[in-house]
């Protein structure tokens, strides 16, 4: 697929999402019912959004059906998303529900390959300082690719990682699983691409988007990964609801040198900016200095100028 088709399909599927979360679900089902019509080749990807859809709308039957056509098709979605989507919480225990489940989880244990992207820059010598990014739960790697690669220019390696844990089958569907497993993942990838000592490990910033936002704050506050800073694009996952236990990590952190970025955009109807908001003010009381970066007009993605925000901010 064409980067502008990708760009295209994602540029629809976030106005799909934004009208799911806003209780538009008929429209939000309407606009699924084209892109899979527009890009056959994202059908799995597609249909998840409208299994979750039909059954927001109480169609319990639509939603065994569009799960049905999937694996009629040889595809399969996770068991993780099947069972742990709080969406389908009213499906479970449902016969016809639970058989297809069970034939979908048998499928989705075949082994997956890793396609990682690394890009070395060419215009200085190592050791390089590392811009490592986390993808968003789907893994369109691809696609953040794009906003995250004008930072090569600067001199840094840019590593995005893909776990090789998938929501189902087809392409753009790594999710990171629990955290101790992602950042086993995480630091093999660094150990891979340092083999040769090209890394300078005083300039190790940890990036990510969503669902990889979260995990990339939480290990820079650890210390999992000997990160300088942070620099985040809606952080998600499930501390971000639970600011008790940012408190701990932030408490027990040795890192005071440490410095990040949230970035959130205004229309963002996934991440509360409350919970962002709250989750800055603790790691500034806490001598952990964050800035918190608001763009207009800006749903669950990325700011077209990521790099340009970040670097003007004086943050590397």
């Amino acid at each position: 697929m064409k980067l502008d088709d990708r760009l295209r399909y994602r540029a629809l599927q976030r106005k799909s999402t934004e009208l799911y979360y806003a209780g538009k679900y008929e429209e939000a089902m309407n606009i699924d019912t084209d892109l899979v019509k527009d890009f056959p080749e994202l059908k799995t990807a597609t249909y998840y959004s409208m299994i979750v859809t039909a059954s927001k709308m109480k169609d319990y039957k639509l939603s065994c059906e569009f799960l049905k056509e999937i694996l009629d098709e040889g595809g399969w979605y996770s068991e993780l998303i099947l069972r742990q989507s709080p969406s389908l919480k009213p499906l479970q225990g449902i016969p016809e529900f639970e058989d297809l489940v069970n034939l979908s989880a048998r499928r989705s244990k075949r082994p997956s390959k890793t396609e990682n992207i690394t890009v070395i820059p060419d215009n200085a010598d190592p050791p390089f300082p590392l811009m490592l990014s986390l993808h968003g739960g789907g893994g369109f790697i691809k696609d953040e690719f794009e906003y995250w690669k004008p930072i090569v220019d600067q001199g840094f390696i840019l590593g995005i990682p893909r776990t090789t844990n998938l929501y189902w089958s087809g392409i753009d569907s790594a999710y990171w699983p629990d955290y101790k497993s992602s950042v086993k993942e995480i630091r093999n990838y660094i150990d891979n691409i340092n083999n040769n000592d090209i890394i300078d490990f005083k300039r190790l910033f940890v990036g990510g988007f969503s669902q990889g936002g979260g995990i990339a704050v939480q290990m820079a506050l650890t210390r999992d990964i000997p990160a300088c800073g942070f620099v985040v694009v809606a952080p998600g996952g499930g501390m971000i609801d639970e600011p008790d236990k940012w408190q701990s990590l932030i408490d027990e952190s040795k890192n005071h040198e440490l410095r990040g970025i949230i970035i959130r955009g205004t229309e963002d109807l996934a991440i509360p900016r409350d919970k962002l908001h709250d989750l800055v003010k603790m790691l500034n009381n806490n001598r952990v200095p964050c800035k918190f970066l608001e763009y207009p007009g800006l749903g669950h993605w990325y700011p077209p100028d990521l790099v340009d925000m970040v670097t003007s901010s004086n943050w590397f």
